[in-house]
């Protein structure tokens, strides 16, 4: 019964895929006013910028790997998991139980369009620090509720700054890389975790 309510609820949300794709668009507008308007260059200078693609892309991936599996050990810790729920888009992402598609894809455009806005147009403009936060700000992941909330902050806002940093370093494409494979990590572990859960629920 409460499995069969749950699949209802599930299957009344618009998909997600579309929402990702439609956010997406959203940020990739803004990136191109920011870069055109604000930068006073043409968009396409930024995907020219930096190392070669082969050296962005290896770099982008390790540093998503690494930071990726950092994340797995905090999220994994007891008094932290607890506190996951208070954040809105981890609910939501359980909501979903996503497929293994969907979290690639999510992934994906996550990746490129949110560095694209956040390193590429905001980053230049205000600095590091400053579109960290807002990153993380944008993100929902801003509390003082607890100290494992903090906690999650401050891991979420070094993430920021690698990618950052990353970007700066490196180029555009190594920080769409890291953040699609992290991406990829988390969003699997949480899927699997969601799905563990409701099949305790309704055995």
């Amino acid at each position: 019964m409460n499995k069969n309510l749950q699949q209802d609820n599930i299957s009344r949300l618009p998909s997600i895929t579309t929402i990702s794709l439609l956010s997406g668009i959203i940020w990739l507008i803004l990136s191109v006013i920011i870069i055109h308007f604000l930068q006073q260059r043409l968009f396409f200078e930024v995907l020219l910028e930096g190392d070669s693609y082969i050296i962005q892309l290896i770099t982008g991936i390790s540093f998503g790997i690494l930071f990726g599996l950092a994340a797995l050990k905090l999220i994994t810790y007891p008094q932290l998991k607890k506190v996951l729920d208070d954040y809105v888009i981890i609910r939501q992402i359980k909501e979903y139980s996503l497929t293994p598609f969907q979290v690639f894809h999510i992934s994906i455009v996550a990746g490129i369009t949110e560095e694209i806005l956040f390193r590429a147009a905001i980053q230049p403009l205000l600095g590091i620090w400053l579109t960290s936060l807002l990153f993380i700000a944008i993100h929902g992941y801003i509390r003082f509720k607890t100290g494992h909330h903090m906690m999650f902050g401050l891991f979420t806002f070094l993430l920021s700054m690698m990618l950052g940093y990353l970007y700066m370093f490196f180029g555009i494409f190594a920080a769409i890389a890291a953040h699609a494979v992290y991406d990829v990590i988390v969003l699997w572990k949480i899927s699997k975790d969601s799905s563990t859960g409701s099949d305790e629920l309704t055995s």
